[in-house]
């Protein structure tokens, strides 16, 4: 065949393609070898290789032509594959991929693309930025992810490192009254790192809380209306490294935003046997944090006879909170203005007694809760009440409270006639947190303090006339197993002779019948004396115990912990409290609001005291206290000491102007009792720790 011309074609040459597939790439090239097919064509294995060539064409663009296939893997490594970086700082890294054209990487923290704020966070170009605030695991990992080939990563261990700081707080310590704000700023220096930022706490709280206070992001801190059992520390700790911080310590000390709300007090003083020194009264106040008592109102009784109405009697007033908590208030109501010393506990509690020339009395202030003013009263009490009865009177017992009615039971004692288990009934009604009551035909005033406490007044202008305070009582039932180690104290009035009398007592019990360990103090006008306390005891379902033994005694329990006690012998009539003992007392220190009272051993001169006691250790006494005997009302300071047995029992002896023995009994390391062991006075009461966050 001559017919078949073809163009001249010499030489080689390689032709490569590049392809894209599964977000990879791949590369084909081919080496061609050209020849002349014009020359020699009509050879026969000429022509057979010139139609394989054309067939191969064919079937080359009939598959599509232009295609490619990988020749070679992806590989990709990162640098530096380790790094130690600050916290709040940069580290860059950089990804090589090969085996492809596509060298593109996609970066990643702890498997999290563009990494997160907890663990540091990456930008595209592989620079990483370590968190202000290290993690609680400093070690992570920076990946970069090969966008050729996805199975394909490369990993940098990164150390998170906490700068050094230096940081400082000013000021460096600070007194601040209560209610008070106080601004803390402070210094910081940050090696290798721009996070000046410090995150504030108080006693190891971030922010605060309402018992040690509260600080905001600035630095502003904001003093909680009554000290604390325990010390407050402001804290300043760095964001950039946490080990870094400075302190420092807050003084807190009262002040009129000690007292804001709403409180009842009630106070009262102790009859004697002729029948003519008992008074009492209680009440609302609304005092509003700066000094004034807006509103409130009072109910009372005396010799002179019943103050009350159909809701009471108003009055306002003002007062002033020392540094110390010692205060003074002057409540004015239509008969007059009345003025009264206190000692605060905390800003819901504290001691009260009469500060002028009208009866000589002693009690208690306390923050009426709005929440059980709302609910109203309802279940069982326990109540201890004294007063008068054409002489010394008390009573102790129980009142359960239903819907309008009350039901109950109660011992008495009436100048030494001793009488048990006399039915109550009567009816109630509550106006927000003060109500009246009949029982027995004796009207009564109740104010509500919280769930579980009422004071109850009586307003009857004759016969037997009390007053005093009800708790709520468990539910759990009770029996001789539930009375353990416990400490109580009564006073009162001798039936015959007009003497004071109180006593103190802890005891021990075999959890069955018998008092175990049982050491008592009685004062009986001015006469001192340590009886051992021994006797058997019962405790019925109902949480009446009946003591037998030296001396008689009624106790109506309102819970493990707590009790009213009534002493049942004929010579005395005399009421009090009864406490459940806590043991280890070694290391007992700090302030107490205290009040006690009484009168002269001769029974002529009543007399109230209250303050504020500091215990150093064992051994040393200081404070200040505030003393009322009718004639005179002086402040003054007193120095003391006392040593304590292992039974919570402690002597000592007050000094201010003259020295008075005293006999402690340790409730708690918050709680005591006191007793005056002194031929001229006879004396008793409690002292509370100066604590907002303590548990009476």
């Amino acid at each position: 065949m001559t017919g078949l011309l073809l163009p001249r074609i010499s030489g080689s040459r390689d032709t490569c393609q590049t392809a894209a597939i599964y977000n990879g790439q791949f590369t084909y090239c081919e080496h061609h070898e050209y020849i002349d097919l014009n020359r020699g064509v009509n050879s026969l294995p000429k022509r057979v290789l010139l139609l394989l060539l054309i067939l191969t064409a064919l079937i080359w663009a009939g598959c599509g032509g232009n295609k490619s296939t990988t020749t070679a893997g992806v590989a990709i490594t990162i640098s530096p594959t380790t790094a130690s970086v600050a916290g709040a700082t940069t580290q860059q890294f950089t990804a090589t991929v090969t085996g492809s054209t596509n060298t593109a990487v996609t970066w990643q923290v702890n498997g999290m693309t563009g990494g997160d704020a907890t663990n540091g966070t990456i930008s595209t170009t592989g620079l990483y930025t370590a968190p202000a605030v290290l993690p609680t695991t400093t070690t992570v990992a920076v990946s970069a992810v090969a966008q050729a080939d996805t199975t394909k990563t490369a990993v940098a261990v990164v150390t998170l490192t906490a700068p050094a700081v230096t940081i400082a707080i000013s000021p460096t310590s600070a007194t601040v009254m209560a209610g008070a704000p106080q601004q803390f700023t402070p210094t910081v220096t940050v090696t290798g790192s721009t996070n000046n930022a410090v995150n504030w706490s108080v006693n190891g709280v971030p922010g605060g809380d309402a018992i040690h206070g509260t600080i905001d992001a600035t630095g502003l801190y904001t003093a909680p209306a009554s000290p604390p059992k325990s010390a407050i520390t402001v804290t300043a700790t760095s964001q950039a490294n946490t080990a870094f911080s400075a302190s420092a310590p807050v003084t807190l000390q009262f002040g009129n935003a000690s007292l804001n709300g709403t409180y009842v007090f009630f106070v009262s003083q102790g009859d004697n046997s002729s029948g003519s020194g008992f008074a009492y009264r209680g009440g609302t106040l609304q005092a509003d944090g700066a000094g004034h008592i807006t509103a409130g109102v009072s109910d009372g009784n005396s010799g002179a006879g019943p103050f009350t109405g159909s809701t009471g009697i108003p009055l306002t007033g003002t007062y002033s909170v020392g540094a110390d908590g010692r205060g003074t208030m002057i409540l004015t109501d239509a008969s007059g203005s009345h003025t009264f010393s206190f000692a605060l506990t905390s800003s819901t509690r504290g001691q009260v007694i009469a500060f002028d020339s009208t009866a000589v009395t002693s009690g208690f202030i306390r923050f009426q809760d709005p929440a059980a003013v709302t609910a109203g009263v309802s279940g069982p009490f326990v109540f201890g009440m004294s007063g008068d009865n054409a002489g010394p009177a008390a009573a102790v017992g129980q009142l359960t409270f239903s819907g309008a009615t009350i039901t109950g039971t109660e011992d008495t004692n009436v100048n030494g006639s001793f009488t048990s288990g006399t039915a109550v009934t009567g009816s109630f009604v509550a106006a927000g947190g003060r109500g009246t009551a009949s029982l027995n035909a004796s009207q009564f005033v109740f104010y509500i303090v919280d769930a579980s406490t009422l004071v109850l007044i009586d307003v009857d202008a004759s016969g037997l006339r009390i007053a005093g305070t009800a708790f709520g009582q468990s539910s759990t039932p009770f029996s001789s197993a539930l009375l353990g180690s416990s400490a109580f104290f009564v006073n009162g009035s001798a039936v015959s002779g007009n003497q004071p009398y109180a006593l103190a007592a802890r005891f021990d019990t075999d959890f069955a019948s018998q008092f175990r360990g049982g050491v008592s103090d009685v004062n009986s006008g001015g006469t001192v004396t340590s009886p051992p306390l021994s006797g058997s005891y019962t405790v019925a379902a109902n949480g009446r115990a009946q003591v037998t033994g030296s001396s008689n005694f009624i106790i109506w329990l309102a819970s493990q912990k707590q009790g009213v006690v009534l002493q049942s012998d004929s010579t005395v009539v005399a009421s009090g409290l009864l406490f459940q003992q806590q043991a280890g007392f070694q290391s007992v220190t700090g302030g107490y609001a205290f009040a006690t009272a009484g009168a002269n051993s001769a029974g002529t001169a009543p007399q109230a005291v209250d303050g504020r006691i500091t215990v150093a250790g064992f051994g040393s006494l200081s404070g200040t206290e505030d003393v009322n005997t009718a004639s005179a009302h002086v402040s003054q300071s007193l120095t003391g000491n006392l040593t304590i047995s292992t039974n919570g029992r402690a002597t000592g002896s007050i000094v201010s102007g003259s020295s008075v023995n005293y006999d402690f009994y340790f409730v708690s390391p918050d709680k005591f009792i006191m007793l005056s062991a002194d031929p001229n006075t006879v004396l008793s009461g409690t002292a509370e720790r100066q604590c907002s966050d303590c548990q009476f």
